[in-house]
């Protein structure tokens, strides 16, 4: 199915796959590459070049113009912010750089950073962190691109932003290789192409009945599946505890007293207390492709959001983008929507 394969290293982090049934022209390769080097220096707080990294060290704040392209991905934030009453927050990069997770952390493996349950939540018990500023604190102009502030704000919009950069990846291959697209269709008219962001994808077929096989990562044992998913034209996201972790180093903590320094952190930050969540272990979501504009950015925002908030609250972010998911609890037991896309192992 897909004969033609395109990487880029080390974009967002994570690198980014594209396999197609036709070959990416060098002119598309080097648009897509384009996009890249304007998203990083726009949203990347790994940079001290970006925009984010620039807010991060206004100390009176300022005004900040991102580009037009970031207002529906500020449009999404404003949205899950509203539906999780706060707990999903673009603003949680300070909470992610006190803990430590900045260029050099070091990653663990979820085997060897292995805690029990009670002694993981008894040290988060301990853990105390100074007010931050929320994303409603973050003014702007009747729904605009400039971010309005008035001292240091440390953004970090991995939640949403990777599954956005896909959506608008997958734009680009759109124009570029479907030729004309057939009426009412999402598709394009003779290309199948995939894109894959360090597990963050959108696939898109040309025929209405094309699906693709994923395998479903165990947050329990990374080198093996859970399950395996079948997705037509939409995108799969996934969540899991078990990758990004690393030990809290103590002098990095806003805490009342010495943190202990064997303290496992992950990147799946509930913004209401500035800790990690430990209400799931993994987390898949699928949304298809007509649903929405932007089905993988929403994908990737859900399969975050199910980790801090219920899934009462996101109800009607769910029922709206037609998403259905999938999680595992810490204890092993599986939960999933009627129509979630895949077949569990242990079902």
């Amino acid at each position: 199915m897909f004969r033609n394969v395109m990487a880029i290293e080390r974009a967002l982090g994570t690198g980014i796959i594209i396999s197609s049934s036709k070959p990416i022209p060098q002119r598309v390769e080097q648009r897509i590459r384009a996009f890249v080097e304007e998203y990083e220096s726009a949203l990347s707080r790994f940079r001290t070049d970006s925009l984010v990294s620039r807010m991060a060290c206004a100390e009176h704040g300022g005004d900040f113009e991102f580009p037009t392209w970031a207002q529906p991905l500020f449009a999404i934030y404003d949205e899950f912010y509203a539906a999780t009453h706060g707990a999903f927050d673009a603003c949680v990069g300070a909470d992610l750089l006190a803990l430590g997770y900045d260029n050099s952390v070091q990653f663990v493996p979820e085997s060897a950073g292995s805690a029990s349950k009670d002694s993981v939540s008894g040290s988060w018990a301990n853990y105390s962190r100074a007010l931050p500023v929320t994303w409603a604190d973050i003014s702007r102009d009747n729904g605009g691109t400039t971010l309005h502030t008035s001292q240091p704000v440390q953004l970090d919009f991995g939640a949403a932003g990777k599954g956005y950069f896909v959506d608008f990846v997958t734009q680009i291959l759109k124009d570029e290789l479907g030729g004309e697209m057939p009426a009412n269709s999402d598709l394009p008219s003779d290309c199948d192409f995939l894109v894959n962001a360090g597990g963050d994808m959108r696939a898109c077929f040309s025929k209405e009945n094309n699906q693709i096989k994923v395998a479903l990562e165990n947050p329990f044992d990374t080198t093996q599946a859970v399950g395996v998913a079948s997705i037509a034209s939409g995108a799969l996201c996934a969540s899991s505890a078990a990758r990004r972790r690393w030990k809290v180093k103590g002098a990095n903590c806003l805490a009342d007293n010495a943190f202990e320094s064997n303290l496992i952190a992950t990147h799946l930050i509930n913004a209401l207390d500035g800790t990690p969540s430990q209400k799931l272990s993994a987390s898949w979501t699928y949304v298809p492709a007509k649903t929405c504009d932007f089905p993988t950015a929403y994908a990737d925002a859900l399969a975050t959001a199910l980790f801090i908030s219920s899934e009462t609250n996101l109800q009607k972010i769910v029922q709206t983008t037609g998403a259905e998911f999938a999680v595992i609890l810490p204890n092993h037991a599986l939960r999933k929507t009627s129509a979630f896309p895949a077949r569990f192992f242990a079902e």
